[in-house]
């Protein structure tokens, strides 16, 4: 059974930790001493309700069958600031042992791009690996305007999205950047569960969503055609939507090497993560147990179940691509800021 941990308890239960301290050996344990009969955290910068909770509880179901002493696995709810309250609590405060590990969102943007809040570098993160890349597409309801790019050019709408960090809004800032639209994009929205009963109620007209959370929570709408996909942010057409053009498509000269950039973003979203001063031989023992777990049957049946796309990429793979992100030049990342609208 997975369970659920509210960000206010869950610091309550890190500064009970902090008071009894680790114990005089608990750095030098062996991996299968350490994680036999713990209850290991996966901590995540969003609210229940959208992609990410649904693949956290897909990941918690099957991590512990592949860890040496087989813990068991709670969800942790820490949302705010795009992601980034969990990424700086899981670089700074958080436990260093191995206690918890971060489901992350694309921190090498929100490093380079969100300028203030970010206490973390993303290159000092032990990367465990990828098990997808975030697939974004715009999501339009039925009933409202901007249902093709045309529309989306001329007419008067709002867009939702959450903190202006996150990818939800830089994307659909991007995309008004790339077709000189006039339509609004509001930040603010704390959970992608929260952007969905706003769009079904007509407060907004649609919002970037991850194509996971239209399969895995909310397949009816596209069975019923609830939603119209006008767009989609990826680096090239998914399968699943062939006819539906690309941000990179619809981008020239600037605002197309801007997309590609943030593209390069979206393995990091779907990543694990362990503290930077965790000990080594805890992030190998979790290496392996996710390199095994991408190629287990039970748990790739699962994730078809619930209709969640599986692309693994291994840790090595992550370090490398979170490298070349963080080292870009500051002139070149301000001109990203501008036009995806990370600066007030």
């Amino acid at each position: 059974m997975i369970k659920h941990v509210s960000a206010a308890a869950a610091a309550a239960i890190g500064f009970a930790a902090s008071l009894l301290g680790p114990g005089p050996d608990a750095r030098a344990q062996a991996p299968e001493t350490f994680f036999k009969g713990r209850a290991i955290s996966i901590v995540m910068g969003t609210g229940p309700g959208g992609s990410y909770d649904l693949y956290g509880r897909l990941l918690a179901n099957h991590y512990g069958r592949f860890l040496p002493g087989n813990p068991t696995f709670i969800v942790e709810h820490m949302p705010g600031a795009g992601g980034a309250t969990a990424a700086n609590f899981m670089y700074g405060a958080g436990p260093q042992d191995g206690s918890k590990i971060l489901l992350t969102h694309a921190l090498p943007l929100i490093e380079k791009l969100q300028s203030e809040g970010v206490r973390f570098e993303s290159s000092k993160f032990q990367w465990i690996g990828a098990y997808d890349q975030i697939s974004q597409v715009l999501a339009i309801w039925h009933a409202s305007p901007g249902r093709s790019v045309e529309e989306l050019k001329s007419r008067e709408l709002v867009l939702g999205s959450m903190g202006r960090s996150h990818l939800s809004y830089q994307w659909a800032t991007l995309l008004k950047d790339a077709l000189g639209a006039q339509f609004r994009v509001i930040a603010g929205y704390p959970t992608g569960g929260e952007l969905n009963l706003a769009m079904e109620r007509g407060e907004i007209a649609g919002w970037t969503i991850a194509w996971e959370n239209l399969t895995g929570g909310n397949a009816h709408w596209l069975r019923e055609r609830k939603v119209v996909i006008p767009v989609q942010f990826t680096l090239s057409r998914m399968k699943e939507l062939p006819d539906v053009p690309t941000l990179i498509e619809l981008s020239e000269g600037e605002s197309r090497r801007v997309a590609e950039f943030l593209a390069a973003g979206t393995p990091h979203a779907r990543a694990l993560a362990a503290g930077p001063n965790t000990p080594a031989d805890r992030v190998g023992a979790y290496r392996a147990a996710f390199d095994a777990m991408m190629r287990d049957k039970a748990f790739l049946e699962e994730a078809e179940k619930r209709n969640l796309s599986i692309t693994p990429r291994n840790a090595a793979e992550i370090q490398a691509l979170t490298d070349a992100m963080v080292k870009s030049s500051p002139e070149f990342i301000a001109r990203v800021k501008k036009a995806v609208g990370a600066e007030k």
